[in-house]
């Protein structure tokens, strides 16, 4: 069953190599039936508590679509010299982050910030560490050229030679037929749409199918959803960022937002050694700020913060607690910054948030074949 969509795609482009007929200049000529350009709509189930799904208008969901993307983002011939896929820094184990490496190696060499995870990218409005893509088509034309140097003058030519390609391209876009960077954009954008992550410990219980360990529930409710005023002892005061204000309301646990963590000291807003967000809006407060990300799958997703700075989760908690740094631009919710941090996470209070934070890996997304090489 797993392969049943390669017999497909060899019926199609068998019958798209007598139907379609190459012009004089090399591209291939819409022929055949209509059925061969015509794809199957998909639709997406909502996951429990998260904002409504809403698929880009321009580019609908289709079975042939997201296969398609899937194809492309495993294959290397996307990259300049065949030799570097999306997956090659997106690996599913890993939530679609470069796991255990805190810079990935693209076409021209190391990356200069950490490989984020990609999933849920629905929910997002703006994407890479300084949000200089608000949109997916955008986030995916802009990897493939920084990464993998992809030039549609040099690429779109090979995947024309490759007929299971061309099919694919005229069934999941119709007419007109033919491969286009744009295209390309929007199949990868299709696969990337589907990669949704909300099935961990942490969801179903809150869909009441299980139950938090006293550990668990202690690192949830009483020090990550709690600040670092509240009147019945101290929190870890993460929910700000982590949870939309709260965890029970909107589950996608990310507010969509930039901000200073107090990472890096600067004692003024143009001594940053990475600008972030700054450096694209070219505002000196937006200096040191960059996007909150996913805590979601976050035990696979390391190292850690923009800069792969962290290499656990309790180096992370630590740094909260011990090793904020000020700069002119650390955000208001870092209250403690001051002093260096909270300063008073006892053993017990680190073991309880990390036990939560493991309750928030999504085992089924990690290993669900739909998401994997279709390749292998």
């Amino acid at each position: 069953m797993r392969y049943a969509w390669l017999a497909g795609i060899t019926a199609l482009w068998l019958f798209c190599l007598t139907e379609c007929k190459p012009d004089d200049d090399g591209d291939v000529s819409c022929g055949g039936p209509d059925s061969l350009y015509t794809a199957t709509p998909l639709t997406l189930a909502q996951p429990f508590k998260f904002p409504p799904i809403k698929i880009p208008e321009d580019n609908p969901l289709t079975q042939e679509g997201v296969l398609l993307g899937r194809m492309l983002f495993y294959d290397p011939v996307l990259s300049v010299d065949s030799t570097l896929s999306c997956a090659g820094c997106h690996k599913q184990e890993y939530a679609f982050s470069d796991g255990g490496k805190a810079f990935s190696q693209s076409v021209f060499g190391a990356t200069k910030r950490n490989t984020p995870p990609i999933f849920n990218v629905l929910w997002m409005k703006n994407f890479f560490w300084d949000g200089r893509a608000h949109t997916l088509p955008l986030q995916v034309s802009d990897a493939l050229r920084a990464e993998q140097d992809f030039s549609a003058n040099v690429i779109i030519p090979r995947l024309e030679k490759r007929p299971e390609y061309v099919a694919l391209f005229n069934k999941a876009f119709g007419k007109p037929c033919g491969i286009t960077e744009e295209k390309i954009h929007k199949a990868l954008s299709q696969f990337m749409m589907t990669l949704i992550s909300a099935d961990s410990k942490f969801d179903k219980v809150m869909r009441g199918q299980a139950v938090f360990t006293p550990s668990e529930y202690r690192g949830f409710y009483e020090l990550f959803m709690k600040d670092t005023g509240a009147v019945n002892g101290y929190g870890a005061d993460c929910f700000h960022c982590h949870a939309n204000s709260s965890g029970a309301s909107n589950l996608t646990m990310m507010d969509n937002n930039f901000h200073n963590n107090a990472l890096q000291y600067a004692p003024t807003m143009n001594d940053f050694a990475d600008k972030g967000r700054g450096a694209v809006t070219n505002n000196m407060l937006d200096n040191g700020l960059f996007r909150t990300p996913h805590i979601r799958n976050i035990e696979v997703t390391a190292p850690y913060m923009h800069n792969g700075q962290f290499n656990t989760l309790e180096e992370v908690i630590e740094f909260y607690n011990s090793g904020l740094k000020y700069s002119p631009t650390t955000d208001p919710q870092m209250k403690t910054v001051h002093r260096g941090g909270l300063q008073y996470l006892t053993a017990q209070d680190k073991a309880d948030l990390v036990a939560f934070l493991k309750t928030l890996t999504d085992t089924a997304f990690l290993r669900n074949p739909a998401f994997s090489n279709p390749f292998k």
